[in-house]
């Protein structure tokens, strides 16, 4: 494990992060050095190692044993679904495989989303056929903006908090991958998928008419190109 000696602002932050890299790229497996030892390598006090150890435990990313040392656990077996941002981007670099897996699970919520939201709120339909209006003359930039609004419209009618949850996520790991080198080639992707105003029209129009079965068919439709690029 290669670790850097860190700023000494904010130390806790940045020992977190290189430690929460070195997990999620598996340089760092089974067990941590101890405090005492991490606070040498990382030239910083061992109460900013610490702070940084209880954030790793509430990732659950560690087991912290008083007296005894600290187990690293399984990712897959242990993460939750607020680690995806980090392991979208973590060292600086974008992981695709983890941005496969995202834009997989997106096809599934959002055309299961736009059949429980034709099925428990038709109205949402007027306003997303709002939405989707707007998009049809935007900027990239307002763009990425409408959309967004767009589909949380059309979650939140779905009325399911997991899938409202699961969005968070989505939305979060999108911003991560913006500011990200290589960022930019997914993001055109998406923008693509977001000028596709006529589907998302006919998709309003669908869960405007209660009609679950399209809503679902569209959505699946409209979301799928994205996941499946290269």
């Amino acid at each position: 494990m290669t670790l850097e000696r860190v700023d000494p602002v904010p130390v806790s932050e940045q020992v977190y992060r290189q430690l929460l890299d070195a997990i999620l790229s598996g340089e760092i497996r089974d067990k941590l050095p101890s405090e005492r030892d991490l606070a040498v390598t990382f030239t910083v006090n061992r109460h900013a190692v610490r702070e940084a150890m209880k954030r790793l435990q509430q990732a659950n990313l560690v087991e912290i044993n008083q007296g005894g040392a600290t187990r690293v656990l399984s990712v897959r077996e242990s993460g939750r679904l607020d680690l995806m941002p980090d392991m979208l981007v973590h060292g600086g670099q974008i992981d695709f495989e983890v941005v496969r897996s995202i834009l997989e699970m997106r096809v599934c919520i959002g055309g299961d989303a736009a059949r429980r939201c034709a099925e428990r709120s038709p109205e949402s339909g007027a306003e997303l056929r709002r939405l989707a209006g707007l998009c049809e003359n935007a900027d990239d930039e307002q763009l990425i903006a409408l959309n967004r609004k767009y589909w949380t419209h059309l979650v939140d009618g779905a009325d399911n908090i997991a899938y409202r949850l699961s969005l968070n996520t989505l939305i979060a790991g999108i911003d991560a991958v913006t500011n990200t080198v290589g960022g930019e080639a997914f993001i055109a992707l998406l923008v693509t998928e977001y000028r596709r105003t006529a589907e998302m029209l006919e998709l309003a129009d669908a869960i405007h008419d209660s009609n679950a079965d399209k809503a679902a068919m569209i959505a699946t439709s409209l979301l799928s190109p994205v996941s499946l690029a290269p």
